[in-house]
């Protein structure tokens, strides 16, 4: 059982079981911490009011394609930040702090259910600042893009939850996607499959594992 963790760095082996803190201040504690239901139901909320709103402004087709190029963006970010922002290698104290607190102690105990997905204030807060950027970038589409990208992030992080909490399902591209899963976190952390909704971009970028799941 060892063997399989000889290459996997010190600070990404995974633990069976257990948890660990990030502050020592109770309340700031609580914070990086959430059940699962909490985020997806006030993301979803959020998603289904800002739809209703454009739908006001835009007719359906192009709500549509507007929305699912926020879904796609989505899963490009999940892939770009997993891979160079929470895995890339470094020596910098600042961004070896960010890694370990936003993801780094998912990767040493990676059955803890509190924190499978990003807790209601700080994810708020990150939202105000993507909805900032987008409005910057396409103005007034960005009331319909910006459902789209946050309906991305819902299907992430129940497809993340499940996967760490569920077996694997019988159905066969939930079940690949579950074990591509597995792979990230027991052999393959800092190399290969970054995506976790979908497998498009390792495959695009060429880092799909070469494993039959």
């Amino acid at each position: 059982m060892e063997k399989q963790f000889d290459k996997i760095p010190e600070h990404l082996k995974p633990k069976d079981k257990g948890t660990d803190t990030l502050f020592t201040n109770s309340w700031m504690e609580k914070l990086t911490r959430t059940h699962i239901s909490i985020p997806v139901m006030m993301h979803l909320g959020i998603v289904g009011y800002v739809s209703y709103l454009a739908l006001q402004s835009y007719n359906f087709v192009t709500f549509a394609l507007l929305f699912a190029s926020g879904v796609l963006t989505w899963t490009f970010a999940e892939y770009w930040v997993h891979r160079y922002v929470y895995h890339v290698k470094t020596e910098k104290k600042w961004l070896l702090k960010i890694q370990h607190m936003g993801h780094g102690i998912h990767h040493q105990y990676p059955k803890d259910p509190t924190r499978l997905a990003m807790p209601p204030v700080p994810a708020l807060i990150l939202l105000s600042i993507f909805y900032s950027i987008f409005w910057l970038i396409m103005r007034g589409y960005a009331i319909a893009f910006f459902p789209g990208f946050l309906f991305g992030y819902v299907l992430y992080i129940s497809f993340h939850y499940m996967q760490h909490i569920m077996k694997p399902p019988k159905f066969g591209p939930l079940n690949r996607l579950w074990k591509f899963h597995a792979l990230h976190h027991y052999k393959y952390p800092e190399t290969k499959a970054f995506g976790v909704s979908t497998k498009l971009w390792d495959i695009v970028f060429g880092t799909l594992p070469e494993e039959k799941v």
